[in-house]
Formats: C-alpha cells, structure tokens, sequence
C-alpha cells in the first residue's frame, strides 16, 4: 500500500514540475523570440488561427493548451447525492505582434495556468520556437 501511495504522491509531483517548467518556457519566450523573423516564427509555430494587419503592424494569433481542471462538490439539492462537477479548460492566446516582418512583442491571454504556473499553457505554442533558437 506504501508503495503505490509513494507512486502517486512522485506522478503529481512530477506533473507540477512539467507545469512550472512550461510556465517558464512561457515567460523566457516573451524575451527570446523579440527580433525573429516571420518566416522563423511560421517555421517553427506553423499557420496561426487568426492574423490581423493593422497599419505597420501585424498581429498572429495561435491558441494552445486545453488542459483541464475539475472540482467535485457535494450536495444536497437532488435524490441522487447532489454532486457538483465543474470543469475549467486552460488554454492560452499567443499574439505575435510584427512590425515589418519582426516580432516585436508577444501577448499572452485566457485560462493560461494556475497560480504559480501563469503561462503554463502558452508553453505548448512557443516551445517550439524556443528550441530551435
């Protein structure tokens, strides 16, 4: 029984430490990717879902993630127990904003994490990028 408590207890750890790591990767991408080339960013990120010109500026718009996180609550409103099931999808708004073909500034936008991995889904859309830098 230990050891499957002890299992359990190392798999949450380790799925924390995944989300941190990506959070992170979130955070030095808003720093890396300044001064890459459209034509790196379409390499590497591929088709964004939406993209928008403005004047001088062009903005890409990728959307990621899609983890989701559920809470249970009991209740007592109905014959059958009254559980509650609430479900909340993370997901992550990448803006590439370009200015003559050169990311100029990243914005970041939705459910992107949690308290101490803000950003955490905006990883899965930059990582790419990041290692090929």
């Amino acid at each position: 029984m230990r050891y499957i408590v002890s299992i359990i207890i190392l798999a949450v750890l380790f799925s924390g430490c995944s989300k941190l790591h990506r959070a992170d990767t979130a955070k030095r991408a808003q720093v890396e990717l300044i001064g890459m080339s459209k034509k790196a960013l379409l390499t590497c990120a591929g088709v964004p879902a939406r993209s928008e010109k403005v004047e001088d500026l062009e903005f890409l718009t990728y959307v990621g993630g899609g983890d989701s996180v559920g809470y249970v609550g009991g209740g007592t409103g109905s014959s059958a127990g009254g559980g509650v099931i609430t479900m909340n999808k993370r997901y992550c708004e990448v803006t590439f904003v370009l200015r003559n073909g050169i990311v100029e500034k990243l914005n970041y936008s939705g459910r992107t994490g949690g308290l101490i991995t803000k950003g955490e889904q905006c990883g899965f859309v930059v990582e790419n990028c990041l290692s090929n830098k």
